[in-house]
C-alpha cells in the first residue's frame, strides 16, 4: 500500500458497478481496484493534516494507515444510505488518521513546552505593556532570538491547528449523535447540550476580533496557507500564524468543556 496507483477517478455509475460486483462475488481483486480508485482521499487527508509529523516517514504512515481504513470503507459502504461513497470514505480516514496521530503522539513535548512559555510571555507582555508586543519584545523577554521565536512560532501553529482539526472531528461525532436522534429519541438533556454546544460555538466566534476571523475563515474554509494569508493581510508570515494560534486556542478553550470524549 505504500505506492498509490496512477488511476482515473471512477463515475458514481462505475463505482456502483464494481461493488455491487465486488459484494456479490468477494473478488479480492475488484475490492483492490475499488481502494486504489480512491486512494487519493488518503493522500489528500494525510497531507491536510501533516503539519502533525516531524518527518516524511510520519506522513507515509498516515498515508498507508488511511488506505488501511479505505478497505474497510468498502467493505461496509452501504449504498441504500444515499451517500456518496467519496464523502464517506474522506470523513472515516480524516478521522482514522486524527486518531492514529492521537495514539502515536506525534507532537514533541518540547513544541508543547515552547507553546505554554510563549503564551505565558506573551500575555504577561500585552498585560504590562497595556498593548500587543511585538516579536522582537517576546523574543528579548524570553531570551532568544526573533528568528528562533519565529521557529517556534511555526511549530506551534501546526501542533495548534491539529488541534483543532481533532477538535473538529469531536464536534463533528458529538453533532452527529445528536442530529441522528429520532423525536422520541430526544431527550431534554440532549436538546440541552445542543443548544448549549450551538451557543458556545457561537460565542466563540464572536469573541474572536475581526482579524482572527478572517485569518481562521481563510485558512479553514477558503483552504489558503499561512503564506498566502500574510500576501492578503500584507502582514508577515510570523504574524499571521500567532494569529492563527491564538484564535485556534481561544476556540479550543471556549469548546473543551462541551466535547464528548
Amino acid at each position: 500500500m505504500n505506492q498509490l496507483a496512477a488511476q482515473e477517478k471512477l463515475s458514481e455509475e462505475e463505482f456502483f458497478a464494481l461493488h455491487s460486483k465486488y459484494k456479490e462475488s468477494g473478488d479480492i481483486t475488484v475490492r483492490n481496484r475499488l481502494v486504489m480508485a480512491y486512494g487519493y482521499i488518503a493522500k489528500i487527508a494525510a497531507l491536510q493534516l501533516r503539519g502533525s509529523a516531524s518527518s516524511q516517514a510520519q506522513v507515509e504512515d498516515m498515508i498507508n494507515h488511511g488506505m488501511i481504513i479505505l478497505i474497510d470503507c468498502v467493505d461496509k459502504f452501504d449504498p441504500a444510505k444515499e451517500v456518496k461513497f467519496e464523502s464517506y470514505a474522506y470523513m472515516r480516514v480524516r478521522g482514522g488518521i486524527i486518531d492514529l496521530i492521537r495514539k502515536q503522539d506525534w507532537i514533541p513535548r518540547r513544541v508543547r513546552a515552547n507553546s505554554k512559555k510563549i503564551s505565558d510571555t506573551y500575555n504577561a507582555l500585552a498585560s504590562e505593556l497595556m498593548r500587543e508586543p511585538t516579536p522582537q519584545e517576546v523574543a528579548d523577554k524570553l531570551g532568544i532570538t526573533v528568528s528562533k521565536l519565529e521557529k517556534y512560532n511555526a511549530e506551534i501553529s501546526n501542533a495548534t491547528v491539529y488541534s483543532f482539526e481533532e477538535l473538529i472531528q469531536n464536534v463533528s461525532q458529538m453533532k452527529s449523535v445528536l442530529e441522528s436522534s429520532t423525536l422520541d429519541d430526544i431527550t431534554p438533556e440532549k436538546k440541552l447540550l445542543k443548544d448549549e454546544m450551538r451557543k458556545i460555538l457561537k460565542e466563540g466566534i464572536e469573541e474572536l476580533s475581526e482579524r482572527e476571523r478572517l485569518v481562521i475563515t481563510l485558512y479553514f474554509y477558503e483552504n489558503l496557507n499561512l503564506s498566502d494569508i500574510a500576501k492578503v493581510l500584507e502582514i508577515s508570515v510570523q504574524r499571521v500564524s500567532q494569529i492563527n494560534t491564538r484564535a485556534i486556542s481561544k476556540l479550543k478553550s471556549k469548546l473543551n468543556s462541551y466535547i464528548i470524549n
